[in-house]
């Protein structure tokens, strides 16, 4: 061993403590940006590829403040015209599957056999559910992406429509289907 380097000098240990902090320093420095990484790549990861976050605001969507007074502020009053015969839809009719709402929600159809044309245009499966006047019957459920037929026999009524899976309802996947003669 070389002179003053023995395990007992002092610059052995001197040089050996250096060593150390050179390395808890290195440690310090990268152990931050890792989980910044970390983090970053999970969150990321939260996302479905090209759907924006819910609560994400871009610039140019926020509501202008006097179209949210309209939009607070519906027009309740009365002067609402008889639907015409050419408004009311025959036999069949055509609902979108969206997240988290029915298009359209308000359906006027003469009674019947009725057949639904049930379309899902979201990214979860949906399923729609008539109630009321007795009645609480559901359609099979439609796949992401799919379209399905489902038929079913109403007397003259209102009825509410939804989708009975999970809470889709209380997201607001709700309507109306009035059944005329």
């Amino acid at each position: 061993m070389l002179p003053g380097l023995s395990n007992g000098s002092g610059l052995y240990r001197e040089k050996k403590r250096m060593k150390i902090v050179r390395s808890l320093r290195l440690r310090l420095r990268v152990a931050p940006v890792s989980i910044l990484v970390i983090v970053a790549v999970i969150s990321g990861a939260c996302e479905y590829p090209g759907v924006p976050h819910p609560l994400a605001v871009k610039q140019s969507e926020e509501v202008p403040p006097i179209l949210s007074q309209v939009i607070a502020e519906p027009d309740t009053s009365s002067d609402e015209e008889p639907l015409s015969e050419s408004a009311i839809q025959e036999g069949t009719v055509e609902i979108a599957l969206k997240d988290f709402f029915l298009e359209p929600d308000q359906i006027t159809i003469k009674a019947g056999k009725i057949t639904f044309i049930l379309v899902n245009e979201g990214r979860y499966t949906h399923d729609l559910r008539v109630q009321g006047q007795g009645v609480n019957e559901k359609a099979p459920r439609v796949s992401v992406g799919r379209d399905s037929q489902w038929e079913i026999h109403l007397e003259p009524g209102e009825y509410r429509i939804d989708c009975p899976i999970s809470n889709h309802d209380e997201r607001g996947m709700v309507g109306t289907l009035v059944v005329v003669e």
